[in-house]
């Protein structure tokens, strides 16, 4: 299990890698990610600076708590969690301003998935790679609709603005803290 939740972190961080260091409002949406053949869905809840996101049925889940600055990796399975200090890579691509962006050039607006879009072209330096990122970003939700990279994507569908309860961002009871080992991904 120890490798899946390295696995998880893993692209986990991948996808917290693009962002600054405000979240959007509150709000819920589906999420799909996308890493080279592998396609994963799950959902996504926005509450100020804290998030949560759940891959489809899978026991794993990750907690990012700005307000605390800390990031939480849940294993639900084995009634465990992983704790690190929050960096700005391991913030959800939920903004429209890319972390280590350069580069921002405006390419258009379009339509996706029913919301109005900007489109946008942004160069970013991520670990001393330079990446080119496609952004369509919902002006009216203040959030992405879909964020693609050279080999991965996030898209978000069935945006939803509204109440979002505060327990979906704490440790439930009962969670056993993991000192064993923590991922290489959390360094």
């Amino acid at each position: 299990m120890k490798k899946g939740l390295m696995v998880f972190g893993g692209l986990f961080l991948f996808l917290f890698a693009t962002l600054s260091s405000s979240f959007a409002a509150e709000l819920t949406a589906d999420m799909i990610t996308k890493e080279g053949k592998i396609t994963r869905n799950g959902k996504i809840y926005v509450k100020g600076n804290k998030c949560r996101v759940e891959k489809g049925s899978t026991p794993l889940y990750t907690i990012v708590r700005g307000d605390k600055g800390l990031f939480w990796q849940i294993n639900n399975a084995e009634k465990t969690y992983i704790e690190a200090k929050l960096t700005p890579e391991m913030k959800p691509t939920i903004e429209e301003k890319i972390f280590g962006e350069t580069v921002r050039k405006p390419v258009g607006a379009e339509t996706l998935n029913g919301y109005a879009t900007k489109k946008y072209e942004v160069t970013a330096k991520k670990g001393g790679k330079t990446e080119t990122i496609q952004q369509w970003f919902s002006t009216e939700y203040n959030f992405p609709v879909k964020v693609t990279g050279s080999n991965w994507s996030v898209e978000y569908k069935n945006i939803k603005k509204g109440a979002v309860s505060d327990s979906l961002f704490e440790l439930s009871a009962g969670l056993i803290k993991d000192t064993s080992e923590v991922p290489d991904v959390l360094h």
